[in-house]
């Protein structure tokens, strides 16, 4: 079931929405089923990050796509049928994958009490009949919630808190409509006891679970490629590398895709042909050549390669394979911002007098900071008090890999421009303490336990707001990068000065370019030092 792609677009209110058209030939079943006849609509609040909406987009696109392979199987015959024991035994396999998902990193527990509570109450009792209403001690164990009628009004609701899309997909599996809902009827007798046992793994009872020993084991259904599966592969890679968390949420969808397209074959039975003709078929309207080549192919050759090197797989079937690009005509000169660019976003952060909230503080300092640093704006959005110091007669900024993402993940420490201390740069941070400057960090942040599907951090979340207010300034061509274009302009304009590469490099964390430029780097005062010569930002 390869996954269709679904737009995702922003109201002019800044909520987020998607829809997806329901096929003619399921409307009537998915309407019965799911109240919606037409169109199934996607809607998220205007403060949901860019990152965090995309990834909601997929869970449910994903989920919408098995609701209408699985009434089409029912209609025209196709799809795994299962009898109730083995729908029983694929659920034991869900409780295995839902709980591994948690199990090392289970979080707050709260999080499962609130969940468990939902599920109960918001789900489960609302369906209870009058009867049990009248007298409640004639039916303690709930035996009405396993009658037919109760179990299709749950059943939806079930399948999106237990993610029976994202497990069917991982298994590669299309059940038919009489499985599915034997499945989830299965998945739905024991949601609540793995949300239980997580809530024991947060409060540090990992004791033994019996619950696994209740299912009869999976064998039938289509005979899966022996040895490890796409998916199972990435989580290695994942668990081994601990690649970075926006790494992992943008190479989610490349391999879960890959999982359906490969299940019979399992990662290490995918052949260079295979491979070729699945990638070449990744190119579509709404997936550009270069998408594919810089993140699907990319990460497929990546995790392959890091799997065939451990042994995992065989050979890498992507390592040759390459993806045209047409090229594009592009008006600009440079990836830099012009001068009247660069004044326009900082004129606009200058004029916020005061700012009150850590959001306002970002967009009149970060702007700056990049500016006269050539800095990554996720490296400064994540910037705490703390990490601004004083050496000698210079004021530097540590932009280290404990305070969030650094590409290098290496500590590098950056001078700060003298036009930022004679703006007040000191006394905002003085003011704000050690803590975070451009984000809220006295409340809790509810951040995701699972690795292989992490939230954005509320540094990240920043810099997408802060490139969303460059683009509201009126700098709108699409060619640039609203927040990235300071590290060019900052060493376009360095260059000009006489600063050397090798110090521009060390300011901006760029690599050598050679092993013999490795040695000699400049320290911390030498920067310092250089950056005496980088000129003022004038804005008249």
């Amino acid at each position: 079931m390869a996954l269709r792609m679904v737009a995702l677009t922003r109201a002019r209110d800044g909520r987020w929405f998607a829809r997806k058209g329901i096929p003619e030939d399921v409307r009537d079943e998915y309407a019965r089923l799911f109240r919606v006849r037409r169109e199934a609509h996607l809607k998220l609040p205007a403060d949901t990050p860019r990152h965090e909406a995309k990834a909601q987009l997929g869970e449910w696109a994903a989920e919408v796509e098995t609701r209408i392979a699985t009434l089409r199987a029912k209609k025209t015959g196709e799809g795994q049928p299962l009898t109730k024991l083995i729908a029983r035994a694929l659920a034991g396999r869900w409780y295995m994958w839902f709980v591994g998902q948690y199990e090392e990193d289970p979080g707050p527990t709260k999080r499962w009490r609130e969940m468990s509570d939902h599920l109960v109450w918001n789900v489960i009792y609302p369906e209870a009949p009058e009867s049990y209403h009248e007298n409640p001690k004639a039916d303690p164990h709930w035996e009405w919630q396993k009658e037919p009628e109760v179990r299709e009004a749950v059943r939806p609701q079930v399948a999106e808190l237990a993610r029976v899309a994202t497990f069917l997909a991982s298994e590669g599996k299309a059940l038919n409509a009489t499985a599915y809902a034997l499945f989830v009827d299965a998945v739905s007798e024991n949601l609540l006891p793995a949300m239980t046992l997580l809530e024991r793994r947060a409060n540090g009872d990992y004791s033994r679970d019996d619950t696994p020993e209740s299912f009869p084991a999976f064998t039938d259904g289509p005979t899966r490629g022996t040895g490890i599966g796409c998916w199972d592969l990435f989580e290695a890679f994942v668990k081994a590398l601990k690649p970075a968390d926006n790494t992992v949420q943008r190479w989610r969808a490349v391999f879960l895709e890959m999982q359906r397209h490969f299940a019979d074959v399992g990662a290490d039975g995918i052949s260079e042909d295979a491979a070729r003709a699945w990638v070449r078929g990744l190119v579509t309207e709404e997936r550009s050549a270069t998408t594919v080549r810089e993140v699907w192919l990319s990460s497929s050759r990546r995790v392959f390669g890091w799997g065939a090197q451990h042994k995992h797989v065989r050979k890498n079937p992507f390592v040759d394979i390459k993806v045209d690009v047409p090229r594009k005509a592009r008006s600009r000169e440079t990836k830099a911002f012009t001068e009247e660019e660069a004044r326009t976003v900082l004129k606009a952060a200058l004029a916020i007098k005061n700012p009150k909230t850590p959001l306002d503080r970002a967009k009149r300092w970060v702007p700056w900071v990049c500016a006269y640093s050539g800095a990554r704006a996720g490296e400064v959005t994540q910037l705490r008090g703390e990490d601004v110091e004083k050496r000698g007669s210079f004021h530097f900024m540590k932009l280290m890999p404990d305070a969030g993402t650094i590409k290098t993940r290496k500590t590098r420490v950056v001078p700060l421009h003298e036009h930022l201390i004679a703006q007040g740069f000191l006394e905002m941070v003085g003011s704000v303490g050690k803590g975070a400057l451009f984000y809220d960090d006295k409340t809790p942040h509810r951040a995701s336990s699972d690795p292989m599907n992490p939230s954005r951090s509320r540094a990240g979340n920043v810099r997408g707001d802060l490139a969303e207010w460059v683009r509201e300034q009126g700098v709108t061509d699409p060619e640039l990068s609203p927040t990235h274009a300071w590290r060019h302009t900052f060493k376009q304009i360095a260059e000009r000065v006489g600063i050397t590469e090798k110090v521009h490099d060390a300011i901006t964390g760029h690599a050598p370019a050679s092993e013999g430029r490795k040695y000699g780097q400049p320290t911390a005062e030498d920067m310092a030092n250089a950056l005496k010569k980088f000129p003022r930002h004038k804005l008249d």
